[in-house]
């Protein structure tokens, strides 16, 4: 369509919707300058927005006739983005999922507006974009309604067959890709690699074109193929970012990621779970991360609340103000969800894993607490022993960590240790942890936690193990526990002095 087509003052057809109005000159030298068809959007209900001024457009999303929002976004300068309130988030160009005529084709999704209007002007109508764009971290997100989008378009997705994640080529894309393939299923997914110097399609379209879009597609390669991958053929994967607990001197040993697993030992009463609790306490408090506690030794009502409580406000529960309680109680629920058997549930390994899958995409969890080992049912065939059972059991928790971007933490007792002649116990290693030495192999992380004299309020902990170097490296710390407060006070930092 030439400029001309438009009418002699340079407008279009005011758009569908009153409240978005006739694209000027200036918008539509903006979309040519973006390689777009100005007629295509227009088509789709594009039009001039006045909300963020100058060459802004408003990109109207429809569910059937039902007009469910808008958004408004600017084309040239600096990016910039808002939406209608109220407007409801699902997949843009939605509607296309229930046109049979197009059931054949590959359903294309991609991460913004402007690159479906790309993909659908090369050739491939069956396009949709996702509302909201892509997320710093995989599956984490401080909205657990990130992916509701997926839930509210499940019927129509469930019958269709070839899936091109065409996200951006960019680390937040490859957390969206990885976010989509878990939800739709891998095996069904393909994925797109962009010409150098393009990091989406419609880069590529502007750059070099409707046939190169159209050939980027129809190259998409599978997301799986039996587990075997050329190195190019591997998606772009962010590195998982280690984060720091602000346990003072923690850090240099222990650095939290997502996928990785941390095994907790120490005699029972030394400290295991408190530990454990002040990690994930401090994780929600200095990056918002939630936890899903599966505690066989606490009850949540009671033991879960008052740590927690306590941690929150910095006081005892029974000193806190109601005013206290419920601002303790709302991060409690915010932050913290709880894995707790029924009277006939067997706590089997195979029941956890089942309860933890739903609990994690439920919650978007990023910490999962199993607290302790020794209290499941480790039911196994007569014909595998403890040893091979356990190793396998932590290579289920592994695959787990690294499948639902979760980091595990498995607190196990050690097996039952003889007192020496001064009537102490002696420092348990991860070898000691009960029923496999697959424990101090296998985990990212090792930490023992200890009390040498039980008459003096100073606890070690020492991370005896941390398999990469962007964990830590080996080493302890020494800690007062404060119940007041819920946390320990260092008083060691590892650095030689204290802190």
């Amino acid at each position: 369509m030439t400029r001309e087509q438009f009418g002699t003052a340079g407008t279009v057809a005011t758009a569908e919707h009153s409240e978005l109005g006739p694209l000027t000159e200036r918008h539509i030298a903006a979309i040519s300058g973006r390689g777009l068809d100005v007629e295509l959007l227009v088509r789709l209900g594009v039009g001039a927005s006045q909300k963020l001024g100058g060459d802004a457009i408003g990109i109207p999303y429809f569910v059937g006739d039902i007009r469910v929002g808008c958004k408004h976004r600017t084309l040239t300068g600096e990016k910039r983005f808002t939406q209608d309130l109220g407007s409801r988030q699902v997949l843009f160009n939605v509607n296309v999922l229930k046109d049979n005529s197009l059931k054949a084709e590959p359903l294309v999704i991609v991460e913004g507006e402007l690159d479906m209007f790309s993909a659908i002007q090369a050739g491939f109508p069956r396009t949709v974009s996702v509302p909201g764009g892509a997320p710093l971290q995989p599956t984490a997100s401080n909205d657990g309604r990130k992916y509701q989008f997926l839930t509210d378009a499940e019927p129509l997705l469930e019958e269709v067959r070839d899936i091109i994640l065409a996200v951006d080529g960019d680390g937040p894309g490859a957390n969206l890709r990885q976010d989509l393939a878990l939800r739709l299923g891998a095996h069904r997914c393909r994925w797109v690699q962009y010409p150098t110097g393009c990091k989406d399609l419609n880069d590529v379209l502007r750059v070099a074109g409707e046939q190169t879009v159209a050939a980027a597609l129809r190259r998409a390669r599978p997301l799986q193929i039996d587990g075997y991958f050329e190195l190019d053929e591997l998606p772009q994967l962010d590195p998982p970012t280690p984060y720091d607990t602000g346990i003072v001197g923690l850090g240099q040993h222990y650095r939290l990621r997502l996928g990785d697993l941390a095994v907790v030992t120490g005699i029972p009463g030394h400290g295991k779970s408190t530990l454990i609790n002040e990690i994930s306490c401090r994780m929600a408090e200095k990056h918002g991360w939630r936890t899903v506690f599966a505690s066989f030794e606490q009850t949540p009502q009671t033991d879960h609340k008052r740590a927690l409580r306590t941690f929150h406000a910095r006081k005892l529960e029974r000193l806190m103000s109601p005013a206290e309680l419920a601002e303790a109680d709302a991060w409690i629920r915010h932050h913290f969800g709880f894995v707790v058997p029924g009277e006939d549930d067997d706590v089997t390994l195979e029941w956890l894993l089942r309860v933890l899958k739903q609990a994690v995409l439920r919650k978007e969890a990023q910490i999962v607490v199993i607290d302790p080992w020794n209290e499941m049912d480790h039911t196994r065939s007569p014909d595998i022993s403890l040893t091979e059972y356990t190793g396998f059991a932590i290579k289920q928790f592994k695959k787990f960590a690294r499948k639902y971007r979760v980091h595990m933490i498995v607190a196990a007792h050690p097996a039952k240790m003889k007192r020496e002649k001064d009537g102490k116990y002696p420092i348990p290693s991860l070898y000691d942890i009960s029923d496999s030495a697959h424990w101090a192999n296998k985990p990212d992380v090792g930490i023992v936690i200890n009390r040498a004299d039980l008459s003096v309020n100073e606890t070690t902990i020492k991370v005896a193990k941390a398999r990469y170097h962007a964990i830590g490296i080996p080493g302890e710390i020494r800690g007062a526990w404060n119940a007041d407060q819920a946390r320990y006070t260092i008083v060691h930092d590892g650095s030689g002095g204290t802190p």
